[in-house]
């Protein structure tokens, strides 16, 4: 099946060129590769898991549109966690950023490779090609 590149390549927090992509189409579903909580610089967001869960969604809301999708497109996430403790905190970020039904979703305890990150999302999003949204990528 042919992939297409919907939105960005990656980065990482210091800049280089990660050898991913963002966000990727195969046949009516995107692909979105696992997004970290960094600013607009790049750069780890500072803080508890209130701060990282927000930043890192919205990350994955800007994402989710550039390829042209929306929130509600999304049917899975997974989601990866380096304390247990910070589960019913990110939880109730989380839900924020959905309405019901929520997407199916996988939480992990971890430990992340990129030091400072508390948290790791990946999503997959169901959008035909008769559905992408004008002024978008997908």
């Amino acid at each position: 099946m042919p992939r297409y590149l919907a939105g960005i390549t990656g980065t990482m927090p210091d800049g280089s060129s990660n050898p991913i992509s963002t966000a990727i189409r195969a046949g009516d579903f995107i692909f979105i590769s696992g997004l970290i909580p960094k600013d607009e610089e790049g750069q780890i967001v500072k803080g508890d898991i209130t701060h990282q869960a927000h930043a890192v969604m919205k990350r994955l809301q800007i994402t989710v549109e550039k390829a042209g999708c929306r929130m509600d497109d999304i049917v899975k996430c997974t989601v990866w966690l380096t304390h247990s403790e910070d589960f019913t905190e990110f939880n109730r970020v989380y839900a924020s950023y959905f309405e019901e039904p929520y997407p199916a979703r996988s939480t992990l305890r971890v430990d992340l490779l990129v030091p400072g990150a508390r948290i790791e999302i990946e999503a997959v999003c169901h959008k035909p090609r008769s559905r992408v949204y004008p002024h978008t990528y997908g």
